[in-house]
């Protein structure tokens, strides 16, 4: 009888502690970090001894926990910390190049808007070379294009300098990452395997590293007890609770470098680093190539200039001048008198006629608007690659989710199951205490 009682009892702890579990699930049904928790129970045998005579006697001793266990798989984790990254890194490779090409297009007045006015505004003046209006306004065009090629050289600068603040802040941030996961391992290394400890502490490890890996490609080493030591190309980021912090490095021409322990590493290639990298990249060639636009658009037109001649039949002076950027582009402030618009032999609309001829496919219209249809064409590649990515991700998350996330339907279920159970537990010691009564009261 004192079995029956001891099995009742056991049963009772057992579904109460059951309970526990499942009422912790649905309190963090919203908890993203959270992976559901379910116990591990097995039967316990009873063994006594009647009499030094015979051997013991083996019966069952009812239900006790074992321990208790994640629902979670571990290649599924790996595969959407994988998936993850990818994710992220096209997201931010498309929002930056979608900047670049705001910044292209200069809230629509952008340079080969501006060449193609300057090209219509020197037809006009070649039917009228004498006109006052149209020579200035001619002169205020160049002067207008020159304006465009530094707004969109600033913007494009500006740009890559928000990338690199960016970039230092996801640093910032992957650094936090690693020092928690530090404590984490710390806490990790002594507690015992099975336990609510360890689960919760298994919890903010993966919260951790879903956060570290989507930040920057690097390799996870499991150790001890759920430990996680962190490497890259072989670099040690952390070993158990020793980390070595990620440094963000500007460099000039607009490009960043990482450096762990102070030696520069390889180009971030996945995460938010590995697309701001990217972005910046392309941005930097984009502002270069502008840069050489601007001085081929100098060399184009002074070189028109000089070849005509002005009304005092003289060669024309430069209109803009540089120092090899589109930012140092600017206007000499030549006056409208001082046009060479005739030619050399003496005809008064000759050279303005020739001013056409500038418009080639090799020349600075063209080159600007080859400039364009590559960032363009950068950009839609970034979004079909990033729209794969995500796609992935999300099939990826929802096979893991089909083990991890806690589903509140499973959960009612499971409640109502514990309950009665719960209820059939005190039934026994019911029975029991009633029978042993009955018994006692035939004495």
């Amino acid at each position: 009888m004192t079995d029956l009682l001891n099995i009742g009892r056991a049963a009772l702890k057992v579904n109460a502690r059951a309970l526990e579990v499942v009422g912790a699930n649905v309190a963090n049904a919203e908890n993203p970090d959270y992976v559901r928790k379910t116990l591990n129970v097995g039967d316990t045998a009873g063994y006594s001894a009647i009499s030094p005579l015979y051997k013991n006697q083996t019966g069952l001793g009812g239900v006790e926990v074992n321990s208790m266990s994640r629902s979670s798989d571990q290649f599924l984790e790996a595969a959407t910390r994988q998936t993850g990254a990818s994710r992220v890194s096209g997201e931010v490779l498309v929002q930056w190049l979608n900047q670049g090409e705001i910044a292209l297009s200069n809230n629509d007045l952008d340079i080969g808007a501006q060449l193609t006015q300057l090209f219509g505004t020197a037809e006009e003046l070649s039917a009228v070379p004498f006109e006052p209006a149209l020579r200035s306004q001619f002169i205020g065009d160049v002067e207008a294009t020159v304006q465009r090629f530094n707004q969109t050289s600033l913007n494009l600068t500006s740009t890559i300098t928000l990338i690199n603040g960016a970039a230092s802040q996801e640093a910032e941030e992957l650094n936090d990452a690693l020092n928690q996961l530090a404590a984490v391992n710390q806490k990790l290394r002594p507690m015992q395997t099975g336990t609510g400890q360890h689960a919760a502490l298994l919890d903010s490890r993966d919260a951790a590293l879903a956060v570290i890996t989507e930040k920057l490609d690097v390799q996870i080493n499991f150790g001890n007890n759920g430990t996680a030591d962190i490497t890259r190309n072989g670099t040690s980021l952390l070993t158990f609770n020793a980390v070595s912090p990620v440094t963000f490095v500007a460099n000039a021409g607009g490009s960043f470098d990482i450096e762990i322990g102070g030696t520069v590493q390889a180009a971030p290639s996945n995460g938010t680093l590995g697309g701001l990298h990217r972005a910046q990249s392309k941005l930097v060639n984009v502002s270069n190539d502008l840069d050489s636009l601007a001085v081929q658009f100098a060399n184009e037109i002074n070189g028109w200039q000089a070849n005509g001649r002005t009304d005092a039949g003289v060669a024309g002076a430069a209109i803009v001048a540089h120092s090899g950027t589109a930012a140092s582009l600017s206007a000499t402030g030549l006056s409208a008198d001082a046009l060479a618009l005739a030619s050399p032999a003496g005809v008064a609309n000759g050279n303005i006629l020739a001013f056409v001829d500038l418009r080639t496919a090799t020349g600075t219209e063209q080159g600007y608007e080859k400039l364009a249809i590559g960032q363009a064409q950068s950009l839609l590649t970034a979004r079909s690659e990033s729209k794969a990515a995500t796609a992935f991700d999300r099939a990826t998350r929802e096979a893991r989710d089909n083990i991890s996330v806690v589903d509140l339907d499973r959960e009612a279920a499971d409640l109502i199951r514990l309950q009665q159970s719960y209820e059939a537990a005190a039934r026994v010691i019911q029975v029991a205490r009633e029978t042993m009564q009955s018994v006692l009261a035939i004495f």
